[in-house]
């Protein structure tokens, strides 16, 4: 995200962390488990979100309940999505834990179950450069009226060679605002 656009905004960046293409082997342990079965897209997206909340934990555990996150971006679970839709083609069903996982929400609930947050959450599928204005509006209004005290921005976007390259922007309202 835009640290210019949020400052004229009067919120502060508390962090930034980049993640590229995690598999899950590299995950870090505290993480790792009960994700084996998530799609590989989302295996990323947790490793930020874990980085952030190891470098700010103390901070975040007393907010929880106002601990929101916004992602946007191409990326979406793209291999889940092909095996749901190959499933349905090849007999007409689908696993309900592989559809789960397909939802483009699904790196988010994740997150935010593995995490305890519940601050309020939104993603748009869309070029993550598209969504700066809906994700500021966001983030303006959820810290503005308190329904978040901090919140996880994520962008998430496809290479070329189809790995998932994570932008996790940690924020929070400005102490002079």
């Amino acid at each position: 995200m835009n640290g210019t656009f949020l400052r004229e905004r009067r919120y502060d960046i508390v962090d930034i962390c980049e993640v590229h293409g995690t598999a899950y082997e590299q995950l870090n342990s505290e993480v790792r488990g009960g994700v084996r079965n998530a799609d590989p897209m989302v295996w990323p997206v947790l490793e930020c979100v874990a980085r952030l909340y190891r470098a700010h934990g103390a901070r975040l555990e007393a907010h929880r309940d106002h601990v929101g996150m916004i992602q946007s971006g191409s990326a979406y679970p793209r291999a889940t999505a092909l095996r749901v839709r190959s499933d349905l083609k090849r007999s007409g069903r689908v696993s309900p834990a592989a559809f789960i996982n397909a939802n483009a929400g699904a790196a988010l609930a994740i997150c935010c179950t593995r995490f305890g947050f519940r601050g309020p959450t939104m993603n748009l599928t869309m070029p993550a450069a598209e969504a700066r204005t809906p994700v500021d509006v966001l983030a303006t209004r959820w810290l503005r009226q308190d329904s978040a005290r901090y919140l996880i921005l994520i962008a998430a976007e496809f290479d070329q060679a189809k790995e998932v390259w994570v932008t996790g922007t940690l924020i929070s309202k400005a102490d002079s605002y």
